[in-house]
């Protein structure tokens, strides 16, 4: 055994070179230093113990930046507040009180209140010249149109002719009774020639007055020819064209006085709210309008059961007769809230405003909390729209670019003073920096 242990060492001093190099080598490596440890203890107590410094420091701040009013419950809501940001600055108001004009809309048919139609007074004489155009305000008693009068001022030549002959036959028949008839007193002439002269003066006196009828005639024929407007009005439609021959069919067609109104058919039911005088607005081409008041009603219902109103419209130039308008029957005014067309947010089919509450001042800027409220919407008018079951009065609604808000956001409260002087000093520092940087 011992010389087994004796030829031992020598084995392992002849080993090769790079195997000894080797076993040396590793052999430290596999030792860990344990002073190490201690020193990772003390780095990990630190860390702990600077970190709690930092919280504590912290939550401290925001002690101190919340209100302190313990009281209502607000210091909390400060301390909340202290922590968050203001996701959008807003502009607020508070619902206004308007008095709305409540209104009945219908549909209509604007046309002629009152109409004359204009027929020629001879016959079979060609037309000459047409004096007017339709849409052309005319006056009683204005020629519109003048026929060919060549035919009729020879008849009234030969009629006037005739009354000459007339009248000079009764001359005659009158000197020959005033000479022969005195003879009958001294029994000259008998009683049957004394007659004959006495009929021959009477029937000269009808033929002259036959002559002068027949001229009459003939001259009204003459002024006839000229077509005359029985009414003042407006010239609404001509069918007369030159060189027509006159018959019995209208020549032209004119609006008594221009009046034109505005029928449009109601539901039975809704005829309570109309009345004689009730006002009326009926709108024109171009976004303009025509005011009105009904001035009359239909006393039975039409073959759909409606009733026809007809409302008299003011002059307007734009008005023409069958145009077909939607027309609103005013029926007076009443009071209801309202707010901007810019404070509705529509969303999943229903209509909300924004509200800010929880309004609390820090840094002389007043923040608040927004509350979604669901708002069912009335009637329109301009840039308003009012409300049908209304807000409470002191409500803070945000007026414009609520779709960007969610419920619960936080807001900060701006008004339009500050604002556009916010706006101003903005574009002054801009100014401002432009100019350095040109300097």
């Amino acid at each position: 055994m011992s010389d087994f242990e004796d030829n031992k060492l020598p084995v392992e001093s002849e080993l090769p070179p790079y195997r000894q190099s080797t076993t040396l080598t590793n052999k430290p490596a596999s030792k860990f230093p344990l002073w190490i440890l201690p020193v990772l203890a003390i780095v990990l107590v630190i860390g702990v113990l600077v970190g709690k410094y930092w919280s504590n420091d912290k939550t401290e701040s925001a002690e101190v930046a919340a209100p302190s009013n313990t009281q209502s419950g607000v210091a909390d809501k400060g301390a909340v507040v202290s922590t968050e940001q203001a996701v959008l600055s807003v502009e607020t108001m508070v619902p206004s009180q308007d008095s709305i004009g409540n209104t009945l809309s219908a549909d209509g048919t604007i046309a002629a209140k009152d109409i004359a139609n204009v027929s020629a007074r001879v016959n079979g004489v060609a037309i000459e010249r047409i004096l007017v155009e339709e849409g052309q305000r005319v006056k009683a008693g204005q020629i519109l149109a003048v026929f060919d009068t060549d035919a009729m001022e020879q008849q009234v030549l030969q009629a006037e002719a005739d009354v000459a002959e007339a009248e000079a036959t009764l001359a005659n028949a009158t000197a020959d009774a005033a000479r022969v008839l005195p003879l009958i007193d001294i029994d000259a002439i008998s009683k049957q020639e004394a007659d004959r002269y006495r009929t021959a003066k009477l029937q000269a006196q009808a033929a002259l007055q036959a002559s002068r009828a027949r001229l009459s005639t003939q001259r009204l024929t003459v002024s006839n020819a000229n077509v005359v407007a029985p009414v003042s009005g407006i010239l609404s439609e001509k069918m007369a064209e030159v060189g027509m021959v006159a018959g019995g069919e209208p020549l032209f067609t004119i609006i008594k006085g221009g009046i034109l109104e505005w029928r449009a058919d109601i539901d039975p039911k809704l005829l309570g709210e109309v009345n004689v005088g009730t006002p009326v607005k009926v709108s024109l081409p171009g976004g303009d309008s025509v005011m009105g008041q009904v001035s009359r009603i239909a006393p039975t219902a039409d073959n759909n059961r409606q009733i026809t109103i007809y409302a008299s419209l003011a002059a307007n130039a734009k008005v023409r007769a069958g145009m077909y308008q939607t027309g609103e029957f005013l029926l007076g005014n009443s009071n209801a809230q309202t707010v901007p067309n810019s404070a509705i947010v529509s969303n999943d089919g229903y209509d909300y405003v924004m509200l800010v509450s929880n309004i609390v001042t820090k840094d002389g800027q007043n923040i608040g909390r927004i509350k979604q409220q669901r708002v069912t919407l009335g009637e329109r008018f301009g840039d308003s729209v009012a409300l049908t079951e209304p807000l409470p009065a002191d409500s803070q609604v945000v007026k414009q670019g609520g779709s960007f808000l969610n419920d619960g956001d936080l807001v900060r409260i701006i008004d339009g003073l500050n604002k556009a002087g916010s706006q101003t000093n903005k574009q002054a520092d801009k100014q401002s920096t432009a100019a350095q940087a040109r300097s």
